[in-house]
This record gives structure tokens, sequence and C-alpha cells, in this order.
């Protein structure tokens, strides 16, 4: 039986193996090849530009600019060195901290988010810049609006 795989296999195994008859189309296959591999690559980095990373920050909720319209779901968020985000928050899910006493908690959605508060935002940016919050977290509580 041994011999009958043999002498199968062997012409195969020349016909593959022979490089002076088939030197023009393994260069051809190797080519396409590094072809297939360049474009397969660039494909996937250009899909890695589009993947969104959350990120999260937290400062004070303020009042729009002068100039701004104040548009319902969308907040400015004023973070350490006067950094100002504008931010929707229309499908966020808003959180109290542990921070804030819980006698203050109470369940609410965006309603609950006025000028001069403390808060903590999990966002992604969308393709213009724009940041979208998942989430909204109340870290301080304030009466005072600024």
């Amino acid at each position: 039986m041994s011999c009958r795989i043999r002498e199968r296999i062997g012409p195969i195994l020349i016909f593959i193996l022979d490089e002076t008859r088939g030197s023009h189309k393994a260069s051809y296959i190797y080519t396409m090849w590094r072809r297939v591999t360049a474009v397969l690559l660039l494909v996937l980095s250009l899909s890695t530009l589009n993947w969104a990373i959350d990120g999260t920050f937290q400062g004070r909720v303020i009042d729009p600019p002068l100039g701004q319209p104040l548009v319902q779901g969308w907040i400015f968020v004023q973070g350490r060195h006067h950094m100002l985000r504008r931010v929707e928050i229309s499908h966020a899910k808003v959180v109290f901290s542990e921070s804030v006493p819980i006698i203050e908690h109470r369940k609410c959605g965006i309603e609950c988010i006025t000028a001069g508060q403390e808060i903590r935002v999990t966002a992604e940016q969308d393709g213009s810049g724009e940041w979208r919050a998942k989430r909204v977290e109340i870290l301080k509580l304030t009466s005072r609006r600024i």
C-alpha cells in the first residue's frame, strides 16, 4: 500500500517542487498574495479608526456660553483648566454617586442635570467630534446656578 501512495504522490510532489517549471507561476502567486495581504491590512487598519472608545471626564455643568442656544438634551461641562465640552445626554443613564446623601437620591433622567452640579460623564465621541453620553454620574448637588 505504501508503494501505491508513493507512486501517486511522487509525481505530484515533483510537479509542485520543480523550480524550473513553475517559477513564473510561483512568482505570480506570491505577488498576488502580497497584494491581497496589503489590501486586507489596509481595510483592517481603516476600520479600527471607526471604533468608538469611551472616554470619562468630570466637571461642572454650566449654562451655555454667550451666543450658544440652549438645546434640549445637550449640556456644557467645564472641566479643569476651563476646558469646555458639549455633551448630548438625552440617551444617557443618570445615576447618583455615593458621595451624594442617600436621602437626595431619586430616580430621574436628564431633567435632574442642572447648572452648578459636579458630574462625571462616560461618553463616546462621534465622527463629528461631539460627545454622546452613555452614563452621567452626579457627584455633587448644588442649588446655586453658575
